[in-house]
């Protein structure tokens, strides 16, 4: 069977049942940018095999083809939009499209026609834009997450990251006045040591000397 003849019998394929079978769309869902892998829905490829993908649009009143395997030879140079980009696995007539842009979204039909048995499988495809993040900076992450978990107190502890460079720390402010506490101790230590000394350096002298007056006496 010649290409042309292929695409008659997809066109009236559209209109009419094949088999006496109801053609079911299945939905799929992709995100922008990655792979769309359609399966043609016949496992047993054996014999004489012709596959046809097409392409439909909501803004096309016609469809495109995508990919073609004919006398086991592959065809995927139909549309430029899908060039490089569009495979047809020739032992399972598998579709594949990588870099799956949006405006690719629509109605993909595989016709295959196994020693001249007609079978057709459609699918819905949505493309979706992926979500963006929002970027948040260094600084907004710390004031949102201590804010969250303490409260205004913590807030205000963001807002005002200086405080403990202003004011000093209540326990360090206690280690100086130890250390000073501890400096005048020893410091009146020394000066009563002295006085001593001298009061008793004073004494002996006053008792050596009233010693010598006696004797002299």
């Amino acid at each position: 069977m010649s290409i042309s003849i292929l695409a008659l019998v997809l066109g009236f394929i559209s209109v009419q049942q094949v088999g006496g079978e109801v053609d079911d769309i299945e939905t799929v869902k992709v995100k922008e940018g990655g792979f769309l892998n359609l399966h043609p829905g016949l496992h047993d490829l054996n014999g004489d095999v012709q596959i046809l993908w097409t392409f439909e649009s909501s803004r096309q009143t016609q469809s495109t083809r995508v990919a073609q395997m004919h006398q086991g030879k592959i065809y995927t140079h139909y549309d430029k939009r899908l060039t490089g980009r569009v495979q047809l696995a020739r032992e399972t007539g598998i579709l594949t499209i990588s870099d799956i842009r949006t405006n690719e979204s629509g109605l993909y039909k595989a016709v295959i026609i196994v020693n001249k048995k007609v079978t057709v499988q459609k699918y819905e495809v949505e493309v979706y834009a992926p979500v963006t993040v929002p970027a948040i900076s260094s600084a907004d992450t710390v004031h949102t997450s201590t804010g969250t978990s303490q409260g205004p107190h913590a807030r205000n502890s963001a807002t005002h990251p200086q405080t403990n460079q202003i004011y000093p720390n209540q326990q360090d402010s206690v280690g100086s006045c130890a250390e000073a506490e501890v400096l005048v101790r020893l410091v009146l230590s020394g000066l009563v040591g002295i006085a001593t000394v001298v009061f008793l350096v004073d004494h002996i002298r006053c008792c050596t000397a009233r010693r010598g007056a006696q004797s002299s006496v």
